[in-house]
């Protein structure tokens, strides 16, 4: 549960935060050279968009929780220059057209400065495009389909890595390991998010000579996968790769093993982006699940280990999901930009300051965040290592392949 923080333990934590953050995002050549006070001027607007339907709506859900608890955080230390940060939600619920009209919304009558764009490829795709029209920048915290970004560049940016180079090492470096010979696909057919992931999946097992014996489909939100779990069973595969959402991963996980099926499970780096979901919808069943991953919960290094310990105490969290700690990031991001330059993001230098956010998120190096280092490749993806995480009694276990 997202709580605001008040007091003494709060205000220390959000000081040290910033300025670790801020230390890393560099200089910005702005509209402003530097912060000041600008209380008079109103709160800084940033849009974001979130899907409370579909097969990624915990994803959203906690892209959501991390940036307006990054957002109450700063605003308790006293906000950016003086000025609160203030979130224009919009919920997509899914449906492309209500991004259509809810983006040119944001900019043209909300004029928010920034926009933290869906967390789902199928639905950053279409919200991305339409801001690099209007020429505003935006974030995504979980969009990871290979060129989902092409529309939209250089105006948008994804704080993961593709799919395909976080999750195709990964799984075949896995699979040839286990020696695996025979392979079925289940993915959710309507959705360009999870059948993107099955063709991931299909390259993997291409590249490992593995025999793809069962491909099945079906619709996200689907009340029973019985015959597809019935099909895949004839052919007794020996891994299992989930193309689906976390909720609907987990009701699969649930049927594969009541029909008695033994076979490895595999999700991309997004089936472990969604936090518990999957494991608190699978239980038992989740058990030896393998996917890849490009965020450390635990993660060791500083500033991230003492961000993660804090995000997981004030918000009552068993662990502290990659969309959360993304979301976390892109709001600290823009803060420090803003701090930076010292942009006011008024009407008459609101161009301009899009510009310097543009600019500045091109060269960051290296920003050390609740995620861990950030960084952005030429095409406005992550920078991320390759990990890989089990289920282990109740948790992701994360590793290094080759580890």
């Amino acid at each position: 549960m997202r709580t605001a923080l008040t007091g003494r333990r709060a205000t220390i934590f959000v000081a040290v935060a910033l300025l670790v953050l801020a230390a890393c995002g560099g200089e910005d050549e702005g509209s402003g050279g530097g912060g000041g006070d600008q209380s008079d001027a109103g709160p800084y607007r940033l849009g974001l968009v979130h899907s409370s339907e579909g097969p990624f709506a915990s994803n959203s859900a906690t892209m959501r929780e991390g940036a307006n608890y990054a957002v109450d955080l700063i605003n308790a230390d006293g906000g950016v220059n003086g000025r609160d940060i203030e979130l224009v939600e919009v919920d997509a619920r899914n449906d492309p057209q209500t991004l259509v009209t809810a983006i040119p919304q944001l900019v043209s009558e909300e004029e928010v400065f920034a926009i933290l764009a869906p967390v789902d490829s199928a639905g950053c795709e279409i919200a991305c495009a339409i801001a690099a029209d209007l020429e505003v920048p935006t974030l995504s915290a979980g969009a990871g389909r290979p060129g989902v970004l092409e529309p939209s560049r250089p105006w948008s940016f994804t704080m993961t890595a593709p799919d395909a180079s976080n999750s195709i090492p990964v799984l075949q470096a896995v699979v040839e390991e286990e020696g695996f010979e025979t392979a079925a696909i289940i993915v959710d057919e309507a959705n360009a998010t999870t059948q993107a992931q099955a063709d991931l999946y299909r390259e993997v097992f291409d590249g490992t000579d593995v025999e793809v014996v069962s491909t099945t489909t079906f619709a996200s939100g689907d009340s029973s996968f019985a015959s597809q779990v019935t099909s895949m069973s004839a052919e007794s595969p020996d891994v299992i790769a989930l193309a689906a959402g976390p909720a609907d991963a987990a009701r699969i996980a649930v049927e594969i093993r009541s029909q008695g099926l033994e076979a490895l499970l595999i999700g991309t780096g997004s089936l472990q982006a969604g936090g518990t979901d999957y494991i608190n919808g699978a239980g038992e069943a989740a058990e030896g699940t393998l996917t890849a991953a490009q965020f450390n919960p635990e993660n060791p290094d500083e500033p991230a280990a003492s961000l993660l310990a804090q995000a997981e105490e004030d918000n009552d969290l068993e662990s502290v999901s990659l969309n959360f700690a993304y979301a976390f990031d892109i709001v600290n991001l823009i803060a420090t930009y803003l701090t930076d330059s010292g942009a006011t993001a008024s009407p008459d230098t609101l161009e301009a300051d899009r510009q310097g956010l543009l600019d500045y998120l091109e060269d960051v190096e290296a920003y050390e965040g609740m995620s861990g280092d950030v960084a952005f490749a030429e095409d406005g993806t992550g920078d991320r290592p390759e990990l890989y995480a089990v289920v282990e009694n109740g948790e992701f276990v994360i590793s290094e392949v080759g580890s």
